[in-house]
């Protein structure tokens, strides 16, 4: 079964916030670098980090990045977003001094057109990769555990695609095929995955049951606030 990748999505514009929800700071480190730190612990095969909105205030608040794979795609310029280094290159906050980040970033320079320009950009770095998993930056809380389960799905069952089902509602992370990614390439708009692969019941998209709580996403300031109390907005 070929690899699967996870990608953590970094590129919104965070209106709602009123700023960088990513570089807000969480737990002695940031919104971004703890969900990334949760990614990177996970048994996926590779992570990349896709930035578009404050590229550069994105980046510079990441470590040093390792180079993608001698067969990854995607050289500055080129495709659909451009593989970029960070602005500055040192250690994220959070992470102990020893521990080297072993992901890449790419930019999309395309990324007013909704999160799947985003995981296309990401693709397009990965061809090798036979899955994806999609965590968006703004989830701090997600579990390495639903990360891992979601790997043994790819690799024991090999789903067109994937979501989670946690106790409360379906969301994030999300696993995709390449094939159902390439079915998809021409959609845009806010929010396209959720829309493919929860509104539309394709009975293609298989669910992988969590007992607890959904992560919450970090979008207006309520929700940061209720993120450092420890709880849901809507408790």
């Amino acid at each position: 079964m070929p690899a699967v990748t996870g990608v953590v999505l970094a590129a919104g514009a965070s209106e709602r916030m009123g700023g960088s929800k990513l570089l807000l700071p969480f737990r002695g480190s940031t919104v971004l670098n703890t969900t990334i730190a949760a990614v990177e612990a996970s048994r996926v095969g590779r992570v990349i980090i896709v930035t578009g909105a404050r590229a550069e205030a994105v980046e510079a608040s990441l470590g040093t990045v390792i180079g993608s794979s001698p067969s990854g795609g995607g050289a500055a310029g080129g495709g659909r977003g451009s593989r970029q280094p960070p602005a500055a290159s040192r250690q994220p906050e959070g992470l102990s001094p020893d521990l080297t980040p072993s992901f890449t970033v790419v930019r999309n320079s395309d990324y007013r057109r909704g999160n799947m320009s985003s995981l296309l950009t990401a693709t397009d770095d990965d061809p090798d990769a036979g899955a994806f998993i999609v965590v968006p930056g703004d989830q701090p809380m997600i579990r390495v555990g639903v990360l891992d389960a979601m790997v043994d799905l790819w690799i024991e069952e090999g789903p067109w695609a994937a979501v989670t089902a946690y106790s409360d509602r379906i969301a994030h992370p999300f696993l995709l095929s390449r094939t159902a990614i390439e079915s998809m390439e021409e959609m845009t708009g806010e929010k396209v995955l959720g829309r493919i692969l929860i509104d539309s019941n394709d009975d293609r998209v298989a669910r992988l049951c969590a007992s607890y709580e959904a992560p919450r996403d970090v979008n207006t300031p309520d929700d940061y606030e209720a993120l450092l109390r420890g709880r849901s907005v809507d408790q």
